[in-house]
């Protein structure tokens, strides 16, 4: 774990900022509990006040697609109007929507369509499409082409490319490892991203086109700018560990070779969702150790990094992969985001004054948190519980996932015999989370949030 006090001493080596927070983005995850537009009508506004620039809208299965791609759209997916009101929001809110299409790996919610499964790198396996199939490469541009036309004012776009599991399997992708790529896996990535990249920024003119690292954190300089990634995208250094400086966790020398390669670099850190895919609670200090560490990170390595990181994306995932179960919702992860965006503003401040300005932020007072007495047994409020008292977007859904957690652990030292009145609890807070959901969230949300985390926690 990242050590406070070494952290606070770096800190103040680069005074109370740091680049690579000059620019700070706010993921959303819509292919789970995606936001209704009344829900939009909070966030916007209270992003904004928080010093956000962008959203990394990852639309998957909530994009309006038409024609062939139709098939794709999930029952509650937006409309052309809705977005178009969600970019209007934005633009009040001087906060620029950048569209996240997967184009690589994560391609579940396309190649699970059985019009769509011949393009699979592996037939069993919906996630990596095959990029030696020239239906791919027209699939994927149709796709981009159709988010373009939707977002004309957004100079930047991001095609996904990370985790795609399944490369060079299939007998395309094997012949063309034989006649084009010398036998080199590596070659065939690169080709694919360099390309949807150029096809991004050349034909459909975004001005920066970004792109996860992962699939290309061990390739050497040579082959990096053989295939001109440089001057096609900007790469987000994604991980969330609570250290990400820890040797070994990213590719040894890394950072050195992405500096000869790339003039701009995006750091990519977490406020929800990267701490188990059954995970349902925020661990803030998890959270924000992880964000801490890329500061220590950048200050590592400042002599090559100095003027070429950019900024940061705080990633807020909402589901592990397209068909898992839900993670953290928004609502749970609105004070780690507030928190974070406190230690961006100002990386100097310790943790208990980061606590102080987030519940000033929220105008909130402190409240001291008592152990609670049942069955003989003293449950001791987690420390996110100090925000449960709190008003923002969301907040009773919060207060909410606080009463759950309580009740989850009642029934964790309760026997049997003790489960009737216990019952009764959950009956009455599966109610208040049918009413406070259905203000944020469509039905399909509602209905899994509450079958997961609700109606099967008491053994029958």
């Amino acid at each position: 774990m990242v050590s406070p006090n070494s952290i606070q001493t770096y800190s103040k080596l680069i005074k109370s900022s740091s680049p690579i927070f000059s620019i700070r983005t706010v993921h959303l995850d819509l292919k789970g509990a995606p936001p209704k537009i009344e829900y939009f009508r909070q966030l916007m506004p209270f992003f904004k006040s928080l010093g956000f620039d962008s959203i990394l809208m990852e639309y998957e299965d909530m994009f309006p697609y038409s024609g062939r791609f139709e098939i794709l759209r999930t029952k509650y997916a937006y409309s052309r109007e809705t977005i178009v009101e969600i970019l209007k929001l934005a633009e009040d809110n001087e906060l620029e929507i950048i569209p996240l299409i997967q184009t690589f790996g994560h391609m579940e919610f396309v190649l699970k369509h059985s019009i769509f499964e011949h393009l699979r790198e592996v037939p069993s396996k919906p996630d990596t499409i095959c990029p030696s199939d020239s239906n791919s490469t027209e699939l994927i541009h149709e796709m981009l082409q159709q988010v373009r036309e939707l977002h004309p004012n957004s100079k930047s776009i991001h095609i996904g490319c990370d985790e795609a599991w399944h490369i060079a399997q299939d007998d395309r992708c094997l012949h063309a490892l034989n006649t084009t790529f010398h036998n080199l896996t590596d070659q065939l990535k690169l080709a694919h991203i360099s390309s949807i990249a150029k096809y991004a920024k050349e034909h459909l003119n975004f001005e920066h086109v970004l792109a996860w690292n992962d699939l290309f954190d061990k390739i050497p300089v040579d082959l990096l700018n053989e295939y001109k990634l440089g001057s096609y995208i900007i790469p987000i250094i994604w991980g969330y560990a609570e250290n990400v400086t820890t040797a070994g966790y990213f590719p040894p020398g890394m950072i050195e070779r992405y500096s000869q390669v790339f003039n701009e670099m995006i750091f990519g850190s977490v406020f929800k969702g990267a701490n188990g895919a059954m995970q349902i609670f925020v661990t803030i200090e998890r959270y924000l150790s992880n964000l801490k560490s890329y500061l220590m990170l950048y200050i590592l390595n400042e002599r090559i990094l100095n003027g070429k990181v950019m900024g940061t994306v705080l990633t807020g995932w909402q589901r592990f992969w397209h068909g898992i179960q839900l993670c953290e919702i928004l609502p749970e992860g609105i004070p780690a985001l507030v928190l974070e965006s406190m230690y961006m503003k100002d990386p100097t401040l310790d943790d208990y004054e980061l606590e102080n300005k987030t519940l000033e932020f929220f105008n909130c007072e402190r409240h001291q948190l008592f152990p609670i007495s049942y069955n003989g047994k003293l449950y001791t409020p987690r420390k996110e519980a100090i925000y449960s008292f709190c008003e923002f977007p969301g907040s009773d859904v919060y207060a909410l996932i606080e009463k759950l957690h309580l009740l989850l652990w009642k029934i964790s030292v309760s026997s049997p015999e003790l489960y009737n009145p216990l019952r009764e609890e959950q009956k009455q807070l599966r109610n208040e989370f049918q009413q406070a959901l259905k203000k944020y969230f469509y039905e399909d949300t509602v209905e899994e949030f509450i079958k997961q985390n609700i109606d099967s926690i008491i053994p029958a």
